[in-house]
């Protein structure tokens, strides 16, 4: 992970430097400079206050790309959060999808699913896991947990229930035992997480080898339920993206939004988009891990040339038609 987020950092790396060296600039043409002597003698003087040329001009300049620098510092910033955000989805849906939560969620199995391109090298068959499920849920909001910290802490117009809010202040409250002495720490934390929550997708998808049963509705003689049509393989590995919408500074966020290319196209400007009244920029980072499920207890081969169950269809593997059956009863 810390390769991946080297990567993805060094474009704002390389802002940051040229924004530094740009601020140098114009420090040194506007002549100024931190003169320690001049400085201690600062209070004695009385005769009023005269202002450069230089500085006059040069000071707008100075704002604006100091401002960029404190943007560019928060975006990388954000950069390695949503990496660290996307390895604690992964780790918490390899935990999550074993787990057994009760109805059609019970251990290994999914309840809403769709076949789409899970985008892991390798042989099998890639899935999504769809919203809707509890599952998902648990796993999207540890994506949402972990964007938190970067999220505006001012009221941006979204809310989010007492539950989810208590659930933060549980780990927070074990976190600073003393939190209670700030009043206005709850109502920060709840516009922390209320963005968050509006602004933190997640895309669950896994590549499910081909030395798995097809999930697909197909009937085994011995014991149809040995392995559920909606089941995991217990070592697919599961592929988890989080994209945060990182609120960027009013002044900055305003200002980059703007198009500088009248009918032309602005690559900055596409980038930044609004969401309810704050300009945001899409941060991205994706991280896959195998799935920590159990191994099936019952031994399943790939009989080529056969049929398949009426009610399952063919189950394409390699190229050829089959079906899986129990091992035991040859």
């Amino acid at each position: 992970m810390q390769r991946e987020i080297l990567i993805a950092c060094l474009p704002w790396l390389a802002v940051l430097l040229a924004a530094l060296a740009c601020l140098r600039l114009i420090v040194r043409v506007g002549g100024g400079g931190l003169r320690w002597r001049r400085l201690a003698l600062l209070h004695h003087d009385e005769n009023g206050a005269v202002q450069s040329l230089s500085f006059v001009l040069t000071v707008p300049a100075f704002i604006m790309v100091l401002m960029l620098i404190v943007q560019v510092s928060q975006l990388m910033i954000g950069t390695v959060v949503v990496h660290y955000a996307a390895y604690a989805a992964a780790r918490s849906a390899i935990v999550w999808i074993p787990a057994n939560i009760g109805g059609d969620e019970e251990e290994n199995r999914i309840s809403v699913f769709a076949p789409a391109d899970a985008g892991i090298p390798g042989p099998g068959q890639g899935y999504r896991i769809a919203p809707g499920s509890e599952k998902f849920e648990k796993i999207r909001f540890a994506a949402v947990m972990a964007c938190v910290p970067i999220s505006p802490s001012r009221s941006v117009g979204f809310r989010t229930s007492a539950e989810e809010l208590q659930s933060l202040m549980n780990v927070y409250g074990a976190l600073d035992p003393e939190w209670g002495t700030n009043p206005m720490l709850p109502v920060r934390l709840h516009n922390k997480l209320a963005y968050s929550l509006e602004n933190t997708q997640v895309e669950i998808t896994f590549l499910h080898k081909e030395s798995e049963p097809p999930i697909r509705r197909y009937d085994i003689p011995h014991n149809r339920d040995e392995f559920y049509y909606n089941e995991v393989g217990w070592q697919d590995p599961i592929k988890v993206t989080v994209t945060h919408k990182l609120a960027l500074l009013p002044g900055p966020g305003r200002l980059l939004a703007r198009s500088t290319v009248a009918g032309g196209q602005d690559n900055v400007s596409a980038k930044i988009d609004k969401s309810g009244r704050t300009y945001v920029r899409e941060l991205t980072a994706s991280v896959t891990m195998g799935n920590e499920g159990e191994k099936p207890v019952l031994r399943y081969r790939h009989v080529l040339g056969s049929r398949a169950a009426p009610d399952s269809g063919p189950a394409v593997v390699g190229g050829e038609e089959g079906t899986w059956e129990d091992e035991e009863l040859k």
